[in-house]
């Protein structure tokens, strides 16, 4: 048991725009319940510009008097050098110069918690000799990118010499690390939230429709802060997927519904699905559902976990598109399943969906052990174990 002593608050170290959905998910109210103050340093305004303002405002938990949204390095720094007592950091940021230095100089003032949950079975790209021979012979552009990958690597093995407490689910997401310095805090997945608060999941067995796990690809956010296109385009891809559909639909007689993104906004859109689009319901909507359609969601999680026949799809685009890691990453997921990805753009009237809807038990419970909750660890509420193990180890008295 720790001997370090602070005070009872928590600050979330963020580089996205922390939205209503964060203040859930991320446990605020947990915390709070447990008579912690809670704070949230959201830098992503700093670190990308451009992202930020194409951020949908409503979705903003602005209303959370704890959020500071920050302008400039500086003034970060200064809010933590400023603190008058150690407190514990949720830390929530990436690798790069500007996070790195945030996250050196928050380890000096408390406790930093790592997540390690939401891991999924995505695969590395592997490089054929052609490509390695292609970039042997540009050498500047070669040592570019291999000074930018040991960089990167070294990076990551710093930020584990920081971490005091790491929040794992599967076993997928416990990693390598010392941990006579690391003590590994044993949770779920954060979706497996749902399913604590349900207590019993019950299906709706007379189910009359399919759902696609929308994943907003036109125009997820994420491709402009990377500074990457997205796999697809809004020309193209929603009349392919809207074709697929129909086909699966109508063959099994079935009607058609759309788990619409977390960050999406298709009210601002022109281009969107020809079929009803549902926010904020994507649990109900797979657990209700009776066939389940997806790219490779980190949502799928709740139609394994309840059985749900599921059929992975691609397009000429997502295949087509650089380096192919999205198709990669559908393949993968699929494969672990023990499933086949089924290409929209190349059907043929001779498709026998039937045979797409068979659930492979033993992967399914694998897949759970490994990406979603390893049996026989706590079954509450996500941030409760965690609250509840950190203040365990620090000796803090709990407060209801």
């Amino acid at each position: 048991m720790s001997s370090f002593n602070l005070s009872k608050k928590v600050i979330y170290l963020v580089n996205d725009p922390f939205t209503i959905r964060d203040f859930e998910r991320f446990g605020v109210k947990n915390w709070i319940s447990y008579n912690w103050e809670v704070q949230v340093f959201d830098v992503s305004k700093i670190l990308y510009p451009d992202y930020w303002e194409n951020v949908d405002r409503n979705k903003i938990s602005s209303n959370f008097e704890g959020l500071k949204i920050f302008q400039n390095i500086n003034e970060v720094l200064s809010a933590i050098n400023n603190l008058k007592n150690k407190v514990v950091f949720i830390d929530k940021l990436g690798i790069s110069n500007l996070e790195m230095r945030i996250r050196a100089v928050a380890r000096a003032h408390g406790k930093l918690v790592k997540i390690s949950t939401g891991s999924l079975p995505f695969g590395s790209i592997n490089k054929n000799i052609l490509s390695l021979f292609i970039q042997i012979m540009r050498p500047v552009i070669f040592m570019k990118k291999l000074i930018s990958f040991v960089q990167e690597k070294f990076k990551k093995i710093k930020v584990k010499t920081y971490i005091d407490y790491l929040v794992v689910d599967g076993r997928k997401s416990i990693p390598k690390i010392n941990e006579n310095k690391t003590l590994i805090i044993q949770a779920h997945n954060l979706d497996y939230d749902f399913l604590v608060k349900e207590n019993q999941v019950k299906s709706n067995k007379n189910s009359n429709y399919l759902v696609f796990i929308d994943q907003y690809l036109p125009y997820h956010p994420d491709y402009i802060k990377k500074g990457t296109k997205p796999p697809v385009s809004e020309d193209c891809y929603f009349s392919i997927i809207d074709h697929g559909l129909n086909a699966i639909a109508k063959s099994l007689k079935l009607n058609i519904k759309i788990a619409a993104h977390p960050l999406s906004n298709y009210a601002s859109k022109q281009k969107k699905y020809n079929y009803p689009i549902f926010e904020n319901k994507t649990f109900m909507l797979i657990r209700d559902a009776a066939v389940v359609i997806s790219h490779c969601s980190t949502a799928l999680g709740w139609a394994v976990f309840t059985k749900k026949p599921i059929i992975f799809i691609t397009t000429d685009e997502i295949q087509n598109a650089n380096h192919s890691r999205f198709a990669k990453n559908i393949n993968n997921y699929a494969t672990i399943l023990g499933k086949k990805t089924v290409n929209f753009s190349q059907l043929s009237s001779k498709d026998n969906w039937i045979n797409h809807l068979n659930i492979d038990c033993e992967k399914y419970e694998k897949f759970v052990e490994n990406y979603i909750k390893i049996k026989g660890s706590p079954d509450k509420p996500y941030w409760n174990i965690v609250i509840e193990y950190i203040e365990n180890d620090l000796s803090l008295l709990k407060k209801i």
